[in-house]
């Protein structure tokens, strides 16, 4: 199934003890469904509290009493309008949403002036900055790398290597827009990027500065974390 949700009230994607997310919404619709069957669903990613997202995919293993659209119907009758499944298929036992994308896409919007109105959907650009540092930054995370000085401390993962297809920012009228495309991202990663590249666009670090924390050569620098709510993931690709 191929999901978007708004992740203002939600405490991210993965199910946990305590706090309303979007898995745990998702396999209550189904447990309703399928009559308190208890069915595990399997995501592409991990959204934060405050993410959200356009195109996030997920597969679960279902007795076959309802067609995918049947069930793209039930699931979207018995689900809070922050979420919603767009679209639902029969995919092959071997499927996995996470383990078989390819790549995934993500945005991150910056809103030049505060409005009330997006306050949930960007984050607002509070100082002046150089669009060609930001450039230049999006620029040298082109190709494989290893972010470790751009994830979080405890991410659990066996290496920190990525490989980046696509990064570049784009400005509107309203808005300077980040988008990402990688075959895979660690815990903070886009949030981590966007909050440094910003430092060094408001001149208070220098692309020297930026290269040695993508060489991992300041274990010691500091990176700044931008805010949850300008994020989106917008795409998983599969072959």
């Amino acid at each position: 199934m191929t999901i978007q949700y708004d992740g203002t009230d939600f405490h991210g994607w993965q199910v946990q003890a305590k706090g309303r997310t979007v898995q745990g919404d998702i396999e209550k619709a189904l447990s309703i469904i399928f009559l308190g069957e208890k069915n595990t669903l399997l995501g592409a990613g991990r959204t934060d509290a405050g993410v959200h997202a356009l195109g996030l995919t997920a597969n679960v293993k279902l007795p076959a009493k309802l067609s995918a659209n049947e069930l793209l119907q039930a699931l979207n009758g018995n689900l809070n309008q922050d979420v919603r499944i767009d679209s639902t298929e029969i995919v092959e036992d071997d499927f996995h949403a996470r383990f078989s994308a390819t790549a995934r896409e993500y945005e991150y919007r910056l809103v030049k002036v505060f409005s009330p109105v997006t306050r949930n959907y960007t984050t607002a650009l509070k100082w002046e900055i150089d669009k060609n540092l930001l450039n230049k930054c999006a620029e040298l995370l082109l190709g494989k790398h290893d972010f470790t000085s751009f994830c979080k401390a405890t991410a659990e993962v066996e290496n920190k290597i990525c490989t980046v297809f696509t990064s570049n920012w784009e400005e509107s009228n309203e808005m300077i827009i980040f988008t990402i495309k990688a075959n895979r991202f660690l815990q903070h990663m886009v949030r981590y990027l966007v909050g440094t590249m910003l430092e060094v666009a408001r001149g208070r670090y220098t692309i020297t500065d930026f290269q040695s924390l993508l060489h991992c050569d300041n274990p010691e620098a500091v990176i700044v974390r931008a805010p949850a709510q300008g994020l989106f993931l917008k795409k998983v690709y599969y072959e």
